[in-house]
């Protein structure tokens, strides 16, 4: 202990030595709060000596934002542009207001009313493009904030935000406990660990409210999505993004996504979901939402997201894709149990934002439905973009979960709209396509096939109208109304490399049956 206490020391002297000596760089924005929590919660755990922390605080003093950070409104045209990093900061400055090194009134009066202004109606945040993971890792930076004790003008609000949002944490957790996917950042480990430090922040909410049975779906959700990467988690060495090709690959990845950096955030996440677990008599023995499921959920507008749970079956829908990261429409189909890449955890895309192994191409591809266009060659719902859409629930009960979900606009060519009408059950789901307004009568059904996660391979096979993968002891089948033929070419997305099932089916309309069983 006394060897770690003292690389801890050196390490702390280090970044408080070198972060006044940034100058408008985004490094100081992340680092601060990092700094700060880092010895706020040392200090409720040992006693630092006197000395060290008088040459921590004189440099710490010297920090201004206006200075050293790079996300803060420095002329007008700059508060349109404030993205997460400026929380980040934030919350930096109220933990150094909080230890008598600044007064950050005026710097949050500048900032916040900004801010305030990029959450949705249902308390989520919209960073440019609004990426998924985005949101919660915003929210999960306020949320110290407040837990350290922030009651200054905004603390109402913001609180507020967190309250309607813990919601959104709740349902749209898979059936496997994954996060969601969907644009930048996304498939890292540190994604679940996000979760579990906001669900443990919302399940000591609603314990101090009296509502002791949604603080132990809290607290049952933060828990399960650390049991999800445990298997990533146990590979040598560890992953830090849910593929098993080798660290230095970078299949999956954005350019910033180093595996040191991102195992760093993973357990700096896991100290906030640590440090947030209050009361350990809040037993984790209810059902969350995504182990009972029986709900169609769907966000603002702004995050284009359709999920839904039944029977230990979970779907995710991007109705409106980043292209260069994402693919439009059914992008996920998970099962309780079953190795979460094996149907499709997230979509292919043709978007070269992400790494991919030598030899892997790219395409836009998702579960579903293509046409004929016009001048005879194939579009895919998977490559549209900008389309209006309308998801109508039919039913949500225990037994099973029915919606449509209907597309148009001046990107489909060949067609006027797509209806796709799911239903999910304990047999699976069941996935009805209709093209209204085709000139052809032709629908093209495609399905990702998984031949590798980077080191294990499938055992596929195609016969007549159905599909058959194995991977795990669990088996993934796919049928339709078309003979299936599959692609030579090998396309990959962040979690391995997947050749593409195709059917012709010569009618308006088709219908898809998708399982996964365990064998």
């Amino acid at each position: 202990m006394a060897d770690q206490l003292e690389l801890w020391k050196e390490m702390m002297s280090n970044c408080c030595r070198e972060i006044v000596t940034l100058r408008e760089d985004i490094i100081a924005d992340f680092s601060i709060k990092e700094i700060m929590f880092s010895l706020r919660i040392m200090k409720e755990t040992i006693t630092i000596p006197v000395e060290w922390e008088q040459e921590w605080f004189r440099w710490l003093q010297e920090l201004d934002p206006y200075l050293h950070y790079g996300s803060v409104i420095r002329d007008h045209n700059k508060a349109t542009k404030l993205h997460n990093i400026n929380i980040y900061n934030m919350v930096g400055e109220f933990l150094r207001e909080s230890v008598g090194l600044t007064d950050a009134s005026a710097y949050f009066a500048k900032h916040w009313p900004t801010q305030l202004q990029h959450f949705d109606e249902k308390g989520m945040y919209m960073d440019p493009g609004c990426p998924i993971l985005y949101d919660l890792t915003t929210r999960c930076q306020i949320q110290l904030m407040l837990g350290f004790g922030y009651q200054g003008e905004f603390a109402a609000e913001l609180d507020r935000m967190l309250c309607k949002a813990g919601e959104a944490t709740l349902l749209m957790q898979s059936a496997s406990f994954e996060f969601p996917y969907g644009g930048r950042s996304n498939q890292f480990l540190f994604n679940e660990t996000l979760i579990a430090a906001n669900a443990e922040y919302e399940s000591v909410r609603y314990e101090r409210l009296g509502d002791l049975l949604k603080a132990s779906k809290f607290r049952r959700c933060a828990r399960l999505a650390i049991e999800s990467i445990e298997r990533w988690m146990r590979l040598n060495p560890p992953r830090h993004i849910k593929n098993m090709y080798s660290i230095q690959s970078k299949h999956g990845t954005e350019s910033y996504g180093f595996y040191d950096k991102y195992m760093i955030s993973m357990g700096a996440f896991l100290a906030i979901a640590y440090w947030f677990t209050e009361d350990e008599s809040v037993e984790s023995d209810n059902l969350c939402p995504a182990e009972h499921g029986g709900y169609v959920w769907q966000t603002e507008e702004s995050f284009h997201k359709v999920f839904a749970n039944s029977n230990g079956y979970s779907i995710e829908i991007d109705y409106s894709a980043d292209l260069s990261y994402d693919a439009t429409g059914l992008g996920r189909l998970h099962r309780r149990g079953a190795p979460t890449e094996l149907g499709l955890s997230t979509p292919l895309s043709a978007g070269e934002s992400f790494s991919l192994s030598e030899g892997v191409e790219r395409i836009h591809a998702v579960i579903g439905p293509g046409w004929v266009k016009p001048e005879g060659t194939f579009q895919y719902l998977a490559e549209c973009g900008g389309l209006d859409v309308q998801c109508t629930v039919h039913e949500e009960s225990k037994q099973s979960v029915r919606f449509s979900v209907t597309y148009r606009g001046a990107a489909l060519q060949g067609c006027e709209a797509v209806l796709e009408h799911y239903e999910l059950d304990a047999s699976g789901l069941k996935l009805h396509v209709e093209l209204l307004g085709a000139l052809h009568d032709e629908v093209h059904v495609q399905i990702p096939v998984l031949i590798t996660n980077g080191e294990e391979t499938t055992d596929f096979r195609i016969q007549g109208s159905e599909l058959r993968v194995k991977l795990n002891g669990y088996e993934y089948r796919a049928r339709c109304e078309g003979i299936m033929s599959i692609s030579e070419q090998v396309y990959g997305n962040r979690n391995g490399e997947y050749k593409l099932a195709r059917a012709i089916v010569k009618e308006k309309a088709t219908t898809i049956y998708l399982q996964l069983e365990k064998v």
